[in-house]
């Protein structure tokens, strides 16, 4: 071949290539502007990637909730390609998501998420409305009522136990400032492992020892990145996934191939403990617990094994919002002393001592105090994202089927039409008549609202009691966290907020007390 043979293949394939570039160009530019929903106001993106750079590397549902003052309540933005509708007040909330909850009843298709990690088994939370997800959800609901939350409630005493008691130890009674966060995890994990499955790890060390153990802190921390709606950019930009499948053909960098094997070690690990639960069942040595009832409960005999796994998957996702509550609440105690105080002196005064912290005397201060965590910190932001199954409206602007909508419940929980002074934090608002029958949206809101909250939300305060009627809860100078709900965010890409790491002291309010009730 000679040299102008050549120069010529070359020029032809560079303008092969160059061609190829501008016709995606246009083409994607144009099923862009095809796909946004018609009247309803939104900030306008870059050609490609949308909205995505105005939210990048920093926390999404404050950007969203910036918008409000330009956009409205519900505005659409666009992710990528995808036009998602985002929902940014209580009113709104109410009107869509309750009023209309038939229409946005469902949840949307991810890329990573649904055909690559969990193409086999899905969540409950995580699954599109279908007559399979009614049945998971009717089984795992009944198993987390009001009245069997009761049943659950040794679980629950024998774990924040545990929790004081690894607080203590690992503490050296005081004298050593901790980082909570491992001890704090164990409790969510054990929570979410005792409750599903009537398994638990019986020391904070078996945390660090236990294959079992280690490998399912390490997937679900995996699974909670790979979920997140803001970062996993090939969801929202078609040409990402065809780069995907080229590095995943040459074996270069993560792509599908790691998120298979995340998936796939997911449901090994449920797939031994369910199995070991039914081997114990058998033998009627099993004890207590969700995934038990579900399989003792005659309406749910007609579950698949993956529906069963199923509604594991969605108790397992609950560590990763409880750690996160319970970790802003200690580091916000911790530098407010005069938070301690009260609700130290509303425990005493209810009656609970330190020999009958399981008492079951209420104290309504320290429920107000746990719901204004749940609402301060919203520990997730951004409630799982919703798909509409049929048209519904706002404001006279339809949004069409398969419509994929975002409750804020970071800016739902500041919407200062139902919180006054929403940005201070004041537990006496939910002891005002004002605010009876409101809740947080911590939970989400509507019909796929989490089916756990009953439970979530008695474990967070019975960790709390505990807290604060055992210990004086004081931080380390050297390592102040900062207790702001977004300057103290450890990761904000990933799908909860969680603080950063910090130490504190756990200083017994009466040693001897505290050896008696343990040893006991």
């Amino acid at each position: 071949m000679d040299f102008y043979t050549a120069f010529f293949s070359l020029a032809g394939l560079y303008v092969a290539i160059v061609f190829t570039v501008v016709f995606y160009l246009v083409f994607n530019e144009w099923t862009r502007y095809q796909a946004r929903l018609k009247g309803l106001k939104g900030p306008r993106g870059f050609p490609v990637i949308g909205n995505l750079y105005q939210v990048h590397n920093i926390p999404a549902a404050e950007k969203y909730r910036q918008w409000v003052k330009e956009y409205g309540d519900v505005y659409q933005i666009q992710l990528g390609n995808t036009p998602i509708v985002i929902i940014n007040s209580a009113a709104a909330a109410k009107d869509l998501l309750l009023a209309q909850t038939s229409a946005l009843n469902s949840r949307p298709v991810f890329h990573v998420f649904h055909k690559i990690i969990s193409k086999s088994v899905l969540s409950i939370g995580t699954s599109p409305w279908d007559d399979s997800c009614k049945r998971r959800r009717k089984a795992a609901a009944t198993a987390l009522n009001r009245a069997k939350t009761a049943d659950y409630l040794p679980i629950v005493k024998l774990e924040t136990t545990e929790f004081i008691r690894d607080l203590w130890r690992v503490g050296k009674s005081g004298q050593l400032a901790v980082d909570p966060t491992p001890i704090t995890h164990r409790l969510s994990l054990n929570l979410s492992l005792t409750l599903n499955y009537g398994f638990r790890a019986e020391s904070a060390k078996a945390l660090e020892t236990s294959p079992l153990l280690l490998e399912i802190m390490h997937i679900e921390t995996e699974i909670g990145k790979l979920r997140s709606t803001g970062s996993n950019y090939s969801n929202y930009i078609p040409a990402l996934r065809a780069w995907d499948y080229l590095k995943e053909s040459f074996g270069s960098g993560k792509g599908n191939a790691y998120a298979k094997e995340i998936g796939r070690r997911r449901l090994e690990y449920n797939k031994v403990l369910l199995d070991n639960l039914k081997e114990k069942i058998e033998n009627g040595n099993d004890k207590p617990c969700i995934q038990g009832n579900v399989l003792k409960d005659p309406e749910a005999s007609n579950l698949t094994e993956e529906e069963l796994l199923s509604i594991s998957l969605s108790m397992m996702a609950g560590a990763e919002t409880t750690t996160p509550t319970i970790g802003w609440g200690i580091l916000l105690l911790s530098q407010r002393p005069d938070l301690q105080e009260k609700i130290y002196q509303a425990i005493r005064d209810s009656g609970i001592t330190e020999h009958d912290p399981f008492s079951s005397a209420e104290v309504p201060y320290l429920k107000a105090f746990t719901k204004e965590v749940h609402r301060y910190y919203t520990p997730l932001r951004l409630a799982l994202p919703k798909a509409t199954s049929g048209d519904a409206v706002w404001e006279g602007h339809l949004i069409p089927k398969n419509t994929m909508v975002f409750l804020n419940s970071w800016s739902c929980n500041r919407d200062p039409a139902v919180f006054e002074n929403a940005f201070d934090f004041i537990p006496e608002r939910w002891l005002e008549k004002e605010t009876t029958g409101i809740s947080h949206y911590s939970f989400g809101y509507g019909g796929r609202m989490c089916v756990a909250s009953h439970v979530a939300n008695k474990a967070v305060y019975m960790a709390f009691l505990h807290l604060v009627l055992t210990y004086e809860i004081l931080p380390e100078e050297e390592s102040l966290a900062d207790i702001d709900p977004i300057q103290g965010i450890e990761d904000v890409k990933h799908t909860r907020a969680a603080p950063k790491n910090s130490k504190v002291y756990f200083v017994p309010r009466n040693e001897k007390h505290l050896a008696e009730y343990l040893e006991e």
